[in-house]
């Protein structure tokens, strides 16, 4: 095919039409063309015709290979703690919001993802709320979209962590599991309360935990079913007064780490 021939597809076709060519980009844009028409698809790659500041074709993802990507993204920087239990197809905007407790816990949460930076400390959030409300959607939203802005974040299943640690215990790497805890980007626990804790737990692995986040400026985030007041009684473990004491210091160490926030007792309805 002549130099003009191409030419001619090029200036009737209705992408290229309005482009001033020079001979030597006639060529390349005609192959575009041929490319795009034949839906030429390399590897998940398809071709793009970039016109500023001059002619050249791109290779950018499909949708299908962009989806790839973003979810290989997510596997290298969301990291589990023995288990991997979060909801995998949770996102900010498809977090519904239809009361005020919503909304206010829906900006806190954008405004951290938009805003954190590992150089610029912003403290987590502790999101209570009765089940089916929406917790651990919510959780799962950030951390998956953290994970996107490749911040590393540790998601902690808190009845699997008990058991973790028991198994780090035997195994002789128990040191090594709560610096993981200690030093994660962002630390992550869902259902905080839920699990069965001992004063030892309690007072050995997350006071110290909690301490270590607090003193480097590292985020925590927690959801639980229970306010901080009824948190006090389920960390009490036995109930008397010195264990009420440990557990108030815990709690008080929580305080510090994390913003509260209430979700509505409304059943989610995402």
């Amino acid at each position: 095919m002549t130099l003009d021939e191409m030419r001619k597809i090029v200036s009737q076709d209705p992408e290229t039409k309005n482009l001033s060519l020079l001979d030597i980009d006639v060529y390349k844009v005609y192959q575009y063309i041929l490319d795009r028409d034949q839906h030429y698809v390399k590897d998940g790659y398809q071709p793009v015709l970039r016109t500023d500041p001059y002619i050249e074709i791109v290779y950018r993802p499909t949708k299908e290979k962009a989806e790839e990507i973003r979810r290989q993204k997510i596997r290298e920087h969301l990291k589990f703690y023995d288990s991997e239990i979060y909801i995998q197809d949770a996102s900010l905007s498809r977090f519904e919001v239809f009361n005020e407790e919503r909304e206010k816990a829906y900006k806190l949460c954008t405004e951290f993802v938009e805003n954190y930076r590992k150089d610029r400390y912003i403290k987590g959030l502790y999101i209570f709320g009765k089940y089916s409300t929406g917790k651990s959607y919510l959780l799962s939203a950030i951390a998956q979209e953290l994970a996107e802005k490749n911040i590393t974040v540790l998601f902690v299943y808190m009845p699997d962590l008990v058991r973790s640690i028991r198994q780090g215990m035997n195994e002789g790497n128990l040191e090594q599991r709560i610096n993981q805890l200690k030093q994660a980007d962002v630390l992550m626990m869902d259902d905080m309360g839920g699990e069965n804790m001992s004063p030892w737990f309690r007072d050995e692995i997350l006071v110290p935990v909690m301490q270590y986040r607090l003193s480097a400026q590292l985020p925590v985030f927690m959801t639980s079913n229970f306010e901080y007041v009824q948190l006090v009684d389920a960390l009490t473990v036995n109930k008397d007064e010195m264990n009420r004491v440990k557990a108030a210091r815990l709690i008080q160490r929580l305080k510090d780490l994390m913003t509260y926030v209430k979700l509505t007792s409304e059943q989610y309805k995402g």
